[in-house]
């Protein structure tokens, strides 16, 4: 038979029993929340580890004071400037169709002083209309006008002139106020003024032939020689004043007009300084 037990023996083994019971419920429960730190702490870790993984991948690694990758810088761009275009073909033209003076050609300061010819060249016919004329140079140009009429002289009474028509001759006079017209011979900025309101100095103003002396001393490659260009200057000016008109080249390799211009392109024509070659 078995014994009883006392009511108080119960009342203390159950309270045993439920202490027991408590005792392991805060076991479990500290256990559980340690885990749950744990995953959390595990968690962060991978957190952190996973930015600083990041970080790396954007961020170059550098070490102190000397950079981690050397860059070597581009080439510098070198530009070269576009040669500005020169202007190619005939020269700006005057009255006469012949260049101003150029870069090129002499500069002659105007002293606006002439020294007239002293001597006198008879024409050389005895027919065709007489016309006298005298011969002036500028003073600044260091030429003698004594030698200067005397060329002009040779070219006007030369029978490959105007006097070759038969129709007019030439007088070389020694005073200025026997002539029926003059030949000057000037700096630049003298037959410009001269020549107003022409753009350049060759001209005929009146009863003056004006000559450029920047023309007179430049002779184009066309011609072979200055005597010729200058034989040229003296038959055109004075073709103007006998109302001659401008001509154009009538057909290639052959002699180009006397009043076609001449300083630049002679569309195929050949350089002439004669009316009547």
């Amino acid at each position: 038979m078995t014994p009883s037990v006392p009511p108080t023996s119960r009342w203390q083994a159950f309270r045993r029993s439920l202490a027991d019971a408590t005792g392991r419920a805060r076991q479990a429960f500290a256990a559980s929340r340690t885990r749950v730190w744990v995953s959390v702490g595990g968690a962060a870790l991978l957190l952190l580890a996973a930015a600083g993984t990041v970080n790396a991948m954007v961020t170059p690694a550098t070490r102190a004071g000397n950079p981690t990758t050397s860059v070597t810088p581009l080439p510098a761009i070198s530009i070269t400037p576009m040669p500005t275009p020169s202007t190619s073909g005939t020269p700006s033209g005057s009255a006469s169709g012949e260049p101003s003076p150029s870069a090129k050609e002499p500069d002659v300061k105007s002293s606006g002083k002439f020294a007239t010819a002293s001597v006198a060249v008879p024409a050389v016919n005895s027919s065709g209309e007489l016309r006298s004329y005298s011969v002036r140079v500028e003073t600044s140009l260091k030429l003698k006008a004594n030698s200067v009429a005397k060329q002009v002289a040779g070219v006007l009474n030369d029978p490959r002139s105007w006097t070759g028509s038969g129709d007019v001759r030439f007088d070389l006079v020694k005073k200025a106020k026997d002539a029926d017209f003059t030949i000057t011979l000037a700096a630049s900025g003298s037959a410009k003024e001269i020549c107003k309101p022409e753009p350049a100095g060759t001209c005929v103003v009146g009863s003056e032939v004006v000559i450029d002396a920047a023309s007179w001393q430049s002779t184009p490659e066309s011609f072979s020689g200055d005597s010729e260009w200058q034989s040229y200057l003296v038959n055109h000016g004075v073709g103007q004043l006998l109302g001659e008109t401008a001509a154009k080249c009538p057909k290639k390799a052959k002699p180009a007009p006397v009043m076609m211009p001449q300083a630049g392109d002679l569309d195929g024509c050949l350089a002439n300084p004669w009316p009547y070659p």
